[in-house]
């Protein structure tokens, strides 16, 4: 190897780097307090730098990363000695033997605050471990060359012959991933191999490698990988060597090597890397961390940020980041950058992966099934599914379940950034209109088998929404991805999608009655309200009016419920429509019910009756007739009231309706309790709790558990009363059901005047 050919080298990488920082050498000269020729002679290879220190300071001025310092400082120390090497006879200078070679080790300065990684850095450090090969791999900036440059410190004596570390380049900004017969001549290099013996064809080249290692305690660093391509020919081919690789990539075609996936820091972890400007605030610390998404290129950023800048705390930080969309334009400091370390990694997948990712920029919610993100991007299932688990083998993408995905919160706003800026509006618009379809089909299908009153809006699209096997598949789903409906819904809204945005809505609100979600429920229905006037749909407007006005009444708001339920009627009698008629009617007569109006409620029930019939429609019927029945119990007419009750009763098991049974149920055990039959009334009602648990119903367990605890205060059984009472106001406290909560603690309170046992276990 000729000093010549180094000073080329070292001279080509100056030169790239200037070009890339776009400065005149007279600009650089001043940055590093040289005169202009000498930069000039530098960067032309005219002349080589005589001290490391002027190359570090090069480095600096010309922008250099991390590692493009460590290659200038690389390409010095290799002309230096080969400047200083004396010739072997031929004018070659042949390589000496292992045992009187001088140690190399060009392992790259440790970090002194390394914190966290405790488990990993455990095996890592095994003593007892047999793995000569370890791949770290993790999304850009997770810490992958952190852990592997600081475990190689750790361990580097039980390694006395090399320890050595290669920057792969897979990543790299301006610098394309370092080809194999580069990277085994860079390593031939490092370990005094002169140019002359370093052959030209790459697998002659692995050979010398391996032969060179032979007999030797190695331990190789093999940083930023691209794939497993890259690296296989760089591996030691005896044992008693050591090979950390680090990549963006899994690199599930290793062979042989033992894997390591870094994660997020823990918050613990996290906050302790903000070090001493984070003491004053423990709480800001806490936040900032998670706005960073525990990610330790945005947590050094942060600290760095804040310690050049005596004025800010880390709480002003904080403030900057939870501005929308500003995360990632304040994750930058200097050449770090966290939007620049994703975009390196968007780059290097392929053009359908990109448009995967982009896409997956337009999930509404946190996380997505496979099914919804084949809608989104009009592809079927399997075919989606391949480049989804691409994503994730390159830490783009995350898979915390079979089958679903989730992205990194930055890794979010990155997608959701390259979304705005690469793909066009009107393929962003088709993409989320499928989406959309996709959640509604799906959600109307649930809502169907969990209430058979009412029909889907859509059919659903072939191969696209998931089949429900029955009632509690569905409602499994619809729990499963209510998160994702409600942020669907606000998303329609905002995009101008307003039949989605009432559709979906109506299809949630059995959901958000069983569940007791009174908070979503009306926050949908108002959203879904605008959009259906937005449209001039007379008929949506006259649904959700009726189906907002019965969350306003569970929420104890009576006068608004009745308020919302008569401009609905008077929207079912304009679009002539009986089945809404009568359904407006249930909705009012169980309103005046509960507000004492028992005449008004009876005549409401007893219309909305002979509208169901007239239509056709047995649930309607029976629920009517509950409601009718339980009127004339508080009007002190047992008999009626349990003729209509046993026949609800009849038809809702004819029908397969089990909330309408479980309606009729509760209202023959209040008449029995009315009429002195307490045991009988128990029946009922414990039948009616048993049905409400089966079908997820909470709203009707809370009223069924009121019930059964007075009846068992009626029965004089005070703690078997306590404990219904007890678990009836806290079901009603987290539903918003304001009568039950009231009912049950007026009940709790009596107890408790009376001087009530221990409570025993419910029946």
């Amino acid at each position: 190897m000729r000093e010549t050919d180094v000073r080329r080298d070292f001279a080509a990488l100056l030169e790239t780097l200037k070009v890339r920082s776009g400065r005149s050498y007279q600009a650089l000269a001043r940055r590093v307090g040289l005169s202009t020729s000498t930069v000039h002679r530098f960067c032309t290879g005219k002349q080589f730098p005589g001290d490391a220190r002027v190359v570090e300071r090069l480095a600096a001025a010309f922008g250099a990363g991390q590692g493009e310092t460590r290659a200038l400082v690389r390409q010095w120390r290799l002309a230096e000695v080969v400047d200083t090497r004396p010739a072997a006879p031929g004018g070659s200078a042949e390589s000496p033997p292992p045992h009187e070679e001088a140690l190399r080790d060009d392992l790259p300065r440790d970090i002194g605050d390394f914190v966290g990684r405790a488990e990993e850095l455990k095996r890592l450090l095994d003593p007892g471990g047999t793995a000569e090969v370890w791949t770290i791999d993790g999304m850009a900036g997770i810490g992958k060359t952190t852990l592997a440059v600081h475990a190689a410190h750790l361990i580097k004596e039980r390694y006395p012959d090399i320890r050595l570390f290669l920057d792969l380049h897979g990543y790299s900004a301006g610098v394309a991933p370092m080809t194999t017969s580069a990277a085994l001549k860079a390593l031939l290099r490092a370990v005094d191999v002169p140019d002359g013996r370093i052959p030209v064809e790459t697998d002659q080249r692995a050979s010398l490698w391996r032969s060179t290692l032979a007999g030797r305690r190695a331990l190789i660093v093999l940083d930023n990988a691209v794939d497993a391509a890259q690296v296989v020919p760089l591996l030691p081919g005896r044992h008693g060597c050591l090979t950390i690789v680090t990549s963006r990539n899994r690199l599930v075609d290793l062979d042989g090597a033992e894997p390591l996936s870094l994660g997020e820091l823990a918050t613990e972890e996290a906050v302790s890397m903000l070090g001493r400007v984070a003491d004053a605030d423990p709480a800001a610390a806490e936040e900032a961390v998670h706005l960073c998404g525990r990610l330790p290129l945005a947590i050094r950023i942060v600290t760095a940020r804040v310690r050049h800048r005596p004025a800010w705390t880390v709480a002003d930080l904080t403030r900057r980041l939870r501005r929308e969309h500003g995360r990632l334009a304040e994750l930058q400091a200097g050449a770090g950058s966290v939007e620049a370390a994703f975009a390196l990694s968007y780059r290097r997948l392929g053009a359908d992966e990109r448009r995967m990712f982009r896409l997956l920029g337009l999930l509404p919610g946190l996380d997505a099934e496979l099914e919804c993100v084949a809608a989104l991007a009009g592809l079927p299932p399997r075919a989606a599914e391949r480049l989804l688990e691409r994503l994730v083998d390159a830490h783009m993408l995350q898979e915390p379940a079979p089958g679903r995905y989730s992205f990194h919160d930055l890794v979010r706003d990155h997608a959701r950034a390259t979304l705005d800026a690469d793909e066009p509006d009107d393929r962003r618009r088709a993409a989320l209109h499928r989406l959309l379809d996709h959640y509604l089909s799906a959600a109307d299908q649930a809502a169907h088998l969990i209430e058979p009153s009412r029909l889907p809006s859509l059919p659903a699209p072939s191969g696209q929404a998931p089949p429900f096997a029955d009632r509690q598949a569905a409602t499994t789903w619809l729990e499963r991805e209510q998160d994702n409906l409600l942020a669907a819904i606000d998303v329609a809204m905002d995009a101008g999608f307003p039949v989605h945005t009432w559709q979906l809505a109506r299809a949630m609100w059995h959901f958000f009655l069983l569940r007791g979600n009174i908070h979503d429920w009306i926050h949908t229905h108002r959203l879904a309200l605008n959009a259906a006037r937005s449209t001039a749909d007379s008929v949506a407007e006259a649904e959700t009016l009726k189906n907002l006005g019965l969350a306003h009444w569970l929420s104890g708001a009576d006068a608004v419920a009745v308020v919302l339920h008569h401009r609905a009627l008077v929207l079912d009698c304009w679009n002539d429509d009986p089945a809404g008629q009568a359904k407006t009617l249930t909705h009012l007569g169980f309103v005046h019910n509960r507000t004492g109006e028992l005449t008004i409620a009876a005549d409401h029930f007893l219309l909305s009756a002979l509208l169901y019939r007239e239509v056709e429609d047995p649930v309607g019927t029976n629920r009517a007739l509950s409601g009718l029945g339980d009127t004339y119990r508080k009007m002190g007419r047992l008999p009626q009231a349990l003729r209509y009750l046993r026949e609800a009763l009849l038809l809702s098991e004819w029908c397969a309706d089990r909330w309408g049974e479980t309606l009729a149920h509760t209202g023959l055990g209040s008449v029995y309790l009315d009429a002195g039959g307490a045991s009988v009334a128990r029946h009922h009602f414990g039948r009616a709790l048993e049905l409400s648990r089966q079908g997820g119903d909470r709203w009707r367990e809370t009223m069924a558990s009121t019930w059964l605890g007075l009846a068992h205060l009626d029965a004089g059984s005070e703690s078997q009363a306590h404990r219904h009472f007890g678990y009836a106001l806290e079901l009603s406290r987290q539903t918003g059901d304001q009568w039950n909560e009231s009912t049950a603690g007026a009940g709790l309170d009596r107890l408790r005047r009376t001087g009530d046992g221990e409570p025993a276990p419910a029946t």
